[in-house]
C-alpha cells in the first residue's frame, strides 16, 4: 500500500546522525514534518463526514454492537499526520522510513482500510463484516485501491496522486543533510 520514493545512501547518513548529530537528526525530522503537513491536510480533507448512516457515535461511542472504532468526521480529518524516521517500510524490508502519512484516528483506519482480507459481499449468505465492507464501498464514487492484503479508500490514492506536491521539498531537505554530511567528512579528512 505504500507508496515509496527510494534514496540510496540515505538510511547510514540517518543513523549516523542520530548517534553523532541529534540536534541536525531532530531539526531533518522537523524540516519533513512541516513540508509534508500541507499533504496530510490535503489528504485529510478527502475523508467523508459520515461514511455511513449505520456507522453512529453517540458521546463518542458507537451505539451499534459491532464495537467498532466512532467514525468523528471532523476528528479523523485532522488526525491524518505525517511522520518521520517512524520504523521501516512494510513488505519486511528494513530500509528506515524517513517519511509517511498516517492516519492516527481508529474510525478513519477503519473507513480506510476495511476490507484488506474479506471481499464485500451481499445476500444471505454475507457475513455482517462483509455486508459493512460492501456498504462502505458502495455509498463512495471513491472505490478501495489494491487487494489481496493491502487496501486503501483514501490514503494510497490521495499520496500517489498528490506526491508531487513535496516530493521537492523532501529532495531539498536530504540535499541539506548531504551538504553538512560532506562538509563534515572533508573537514575530518583534512581537506
Amino acid at each position: 500500500m505504500a507508496n515509496e520514493i527510494k534514496f540510496y545512501g540515505i538510511n547510514e547518513t540517518l543513523i549516523y546522525l542520530k548517534r553523532y548529530e541529534e540536534d541536525l537528526y531532530k531539526s531533518l525530522r522537523k524540516d519533513l514534518v512541516a513540508k509534508a503537513t500541507p499533504l496530510a491536510q490535503l489528504v485529510g480533507s478527502r475523508f467523508p463526514d459520515e461514511p455511513l448512516r449505520n456507522w453512529h457515535t453517540s458521546g463518542g461511542r458507537l451505539t451499534s454492537a459491532s464495537r467498532l472504532p466512532p467514525y468523528m468526521g471532523g476528528k479523523v480529518k485532522s488526525s491524518v499526520k505525517p511522520k518521520t524516521g517512524s520504523g521501516s517500510s512494510r513488505g519486511g524490508t528494513r530500509a528506515s522510513v524517513i517519511l509517511r502519512i498516517q492516519q492516527d484516528d481508529g474510525g478513519g483506519q477503519v473507513y480506510d482500510s476495511a476490507g484488506s482480507k474479506t471481499k464485500g459481499a451481499r445476500g444471505a449468505g454475507a457475513t455482517q463484516g462483509q455486508k459493512f465492507i460492501a456498504n462502505l464501498d458502495k455509498n463512495r464514487r471513491l472505490q478501495s485501491y489494491g487487494g489481496g492484503e493491502t487496501r486503501s479508500r483514501i490514503m494510497f490514492g490521495a499520496v500517489k496522486a498528490n506526491e508531487k506536491m513535496i516530493e521537492q521539498d523532501i529532495l531539498e531537505v536530504i540535499k541539506k543533510v548531504d551538504a553538512y554530511t560532506t562538509k563534515a567528512i572533508n573537514a575530518g579528512t583534512g581537506s
